[in-house]
């Protein structure tokens, strides 16, 4: 379609689309593949897992609830031993752990216009879609995660706080040191950190001393423009509340590779559902999906005051 095409002429196809069940059911597919290209571009959760389909085939019922169920096996602890050429290694009778994955599913709000509304639009229906129907449910799909985080992260102590503020307000790089030492310490690997984009902000009142001329100077001229800090790939997210205590302190959280974290499985991905009764039009997005820690020891936070 052409971009010269004004708002309104694209709204008033589309409201001719909704006038035949051939057109609807084209709407809808249309509105699904928007939103699933969108959400993986604003849920900071998807940065942190990458999400893998699943089906119902590869999902079992729950003992515990009347919904489906994922079950994953997590790695059983294993160690060496050094032999004489008479000795025999000592005889461990291996048993898995395994953990179990709830599925859930997550929906916008059902949002509604009359015809005449739409057509009176200064801008296409895809934006409504892109500022409701997507933000209300990636943010949703962040809460379930940050929420998890938080638990794991304090079950293992992998938590810290107190950690100064400079007199500019800036924040000291060897307060990653704690934060990564809490997995680099325990036979993992900080691989990832996630901050809001207020925190990320303080990185630009770094000087030339703190981090060294070439990054300093860098940073005063040009901001920060790496994709990843100390070695670490960077996840910025601008929900700020969400990476705050419940006493509205930032936190900085770092996670260890996928395949020693947990798992994020997608039974049905995002899709657009909308219906149109006499003139009314009502549109939602939904997902079901299943999101799991397996190793509660590969989280943590730090978190300012």
């Amino acid at each position: 379609m052409s971009d010269n095409i004004s708002a309104s002429t694209i709204n008033e196809l589309f409201v001719q689309k909704l006038n035949s069940p051939e057109g609807l059911q084209k709407v809808a597919q249309e509105g699904s593949a928007f939103i699933r290209n969108k959400l993986r571009e604003v849920s900071f959760a998807r940065k942190v897992i990458q999400p893998e389909y699943v089906t119902k085939a590869d999902l079992q019922r729950s003992v515990n609830h009347d919904g489906l169920v994922k079950i994953v096996d997590i790695e059983p602890d294993s160690k060496a031993m050094t032999l004489n050429f008479r000795g025999a290694p000592t005889t461990n009778y291996l048993q898995g752990d395994r953990y179990e994955i709830p599925f859930f599913m997550i929906s916008s709000e059902d949002f509604q216009k009359t015809e005449e509304e739409l057509l009176a639009y200064e801008m296409p229906l895809t934006e409504v879609i892109e500022r409701n129907s997507v933000k209300d449910i990636q943010r949703i799909e962040d809460e379930h995660f940050i929420s998890a985080v938080n638990t794991a992260a304090a079950a293992a102590g992998n938590t810290s706080t107190g950690v100064a503020l400079t007199a500019t307000d800036a924040f000291e790089k060897s307060m990653f040191e704690g934060l990564f030492n809490e997995l680099d310490g325990n036979e993992l690997r900080a691989e990832l950190i996630l901050m809001s984009n207020t925190m990320f902000n303080k990185l630009f009142l770094w000087d030339a001393t703190t981090v060294g001329d070439a990054v300093g100077s860098e940073v005063s001229v040009n901001g920060y423009t790496y994709a990843t800090l100390f070695g670490r790939k960077l996840i910025v997210s601008n929900k700020v509340s969400m990476l705050q205590s419940s006493a509205s302190k930032d936190r900085i959280y770092t996670f260890a590779a996928q395949e020693f974290f947990g798992n994020f499985f997608v039974l049905n991905d995002t899709k657009f559902y909308i219906d149109k009764k006499k003139n009314v039009i009502t549109f939602s997005a939904y997902e079901t999906l299943g999101l799991g820690i397996g190793n509660s020891a590969a989280c943590a936070y730090t978190e300012l005051v």
